[in-house]
């Protein structure tokens, strides 16, 4: 008998428990929350207003880099190593594992050296930005190899349930690079950008290290050998658009640094990136709702539990769009003089940036999830398709925006952008699968109802 033969397929026993997998997910989230907010409020201190611009652009290209390098393997994996322990095949689910992981940290490595290649090729007059990124480029390689494979790693690990593993994982970057940050201010130690890379670099490996370990714990009891093959060129198939359309994605949410560095000056990327940070802030519950759901849209649509699904979807998105809506409010209350207290008058600009970016994000929390919905139960061309034309009408839009109304403009577009693809999300999920995937005002006399339809067995796993 297998090992999962011997836990329920969705049930209190199972560790994916959705209360708990969204206990584990918020903590993970805070984490990284606190160490991100942490980074932003040291930063300043520490770098001048030029470097902070620097320090924003290199790790927007790392960034964006690390999303193109997991070859969108992040967002296939749930899918595919639930559904092979879902029929009791272990050994595949280890083919997976061990395949994906492979294939990051290759790819990683590729797109690193390839970036540094074109760091190179520009040359230093091409841009005011282009001699410190070439300075950093022997940084940037294997940051971008380790960031891609930790981001696997992190994911198989919430596939498997191991929520604990997957949600703090990720936060180990930022944690050394806050820790850091206060031991140089604390102490007067050498401070500059190169440090701060090094230590979030180290960190990654630390975290890769620990999570291969676990992960070696947890396939011990598994088969060697998979019931079902899964070669890479079969894994690939179903990542690719995938990858298209995170690519997409990240166009949408990533690439206005870039713009704004680009068309700009490191001061306009230091405000814009501050402003970046502080509007992400409004989109921390409907990420917390994502990585918490995901592996339970798989297992209740499989097992034809459409009404525990639809309960899941509406109260998810109306839960992170009322907590999106709360914080919106007391920064437009209270976060110009936030700004000022914090960063002085040099960031000023980065409240009205701030405000609009969160606004955008708000609306898109009303969306819920549904843009994974298509993603993980087989629509993921159209997901590509339509994402593809809002990343291509956004990015355009952006440019034309940075060069007639600066970072105010840049941020217009993206929260416009925001908006309209959370709608074309749920009109797509309320036409292929009949789901309402969006936030709505919740009748607690039809919440005690959709309980008393749930069956027995379901009701002690709902959040």
């Amino acid at each position: 008998m297998t090992f999962l033969r011997k836990r329920p397929a969705d049930g209190p026993s199972s560790g994916g428990n959705a209360g708990r997998s969204g206990g584990t997910a918020f903590a993970g989230k805070v984490l990284q929350l606190v160490t991100g907010v942490g980074i932003g409020l040291l930063l300043p201190l520490a770098l001048s207003l030029h470097d902070v611009g620097v320090f924003f652009f290199v790790q927007a290209i790392v960034s964006v880099s690390v999303f193109l390098a997991q070859l969108g393997l992040p967002v296939t994996i749930p899918g595919i190593v639930s559904h092979a322990m879902a029929v009791g095949d272990t050994g595949r689910a280890r083919t997976i594992a061990i395949v994906t992981m492979k294939m990051s940290l290759i790819s990683g490595l590729a797109l690193g050296c390839l970036v540094g290649i074109c760091a190179f090729a520009f040359g230093p007059a091409a841009h005011p930005l282009s001699p410190h990124i070439r300075n950093l480029v022997p940084l940037m390689i294997p940051m971008i190899a380790t960031g891609a494979l930790l981001g696997v790693l992190a994911e198989i690990h919430r596939a498997l349930y191991g929520m604990v593993t997957a949600s703090f994982l990720p936060a180990l970057p930022g944690l050394i690079v806050n820790a850091y940050l206060v031991f140089a201010l604390a102490f007067k130690a050498p401070l500059s950008i190169s440090y701060l890379l090094a230590a979030s670099m180290l960190a990654a490996m630390a975290g890769i290290v620990l999570g291969l370990a676990q992960l070696g714990r947890t396939m011990r009891t598994w088969q060697r050998v998979p019931i079902t093959p899964a070669p890479a060129s079969g894994i690939l198939a179903q990542s690719w658009p995938n990858l298209v359309t995170t690519m997409s994605f990240v166009a949408v949410s990533q690439l206005d640094i870039w713009i704004v560095g680009l068309g700009g000056h490191p001061a306009d990327v230091a405000c814009y990136g501050l402003a970046l940070r502080i509007g992400s802030l409004f989109a921390v519950p409907l990420t917390i709702v994502s990585l918490t759901i995901l592996p339970h849209i798989v297992t209740n649509w499989a097992h034809h539990r459409r009404l525990y699904l639809q309960w899941l979807l509406t109260l998810s998105a109306t839960g992170a769009t009322f907590a999106a809506l709360v914080g919106f409010a007391l920064f437009a209350g209270f976060g110009r003089s936030l700004i000022l207290t914090i960063w002085g008058e040099a960031y000023s600009r980065a409240f009205g940036t701030a405000l609009i970016l969160g606004l955008g994000q708000v609306m898109f929390s009303a969306g819920g999830v549904a843009g994974y919905v298509l993603i993980l139960l087989g629509r993921q061309k159209v997901a590509m398709v339509s994402t593809l034309i809002a990343a291509g009408a956004t990015v355009l839009l952006a440019v034309w925006a940075m060069f007639n109304f600066g970072i105010l403009g840049v941020a217009t577009v993206y929260a416009a952008s925001s908006t309209a693809q959370a709608l074309a999300n749920v009109l797509l999920v309320k036409n292929f699968f009949g789901l309402t995937a969006n936030a709505r005002l919740i009748n607690p006399l039809r919440v005690r109802r959709l309980l008393s339809h749930t069956p027995k067995g379901l009701r002690n796993t709902l959040p």
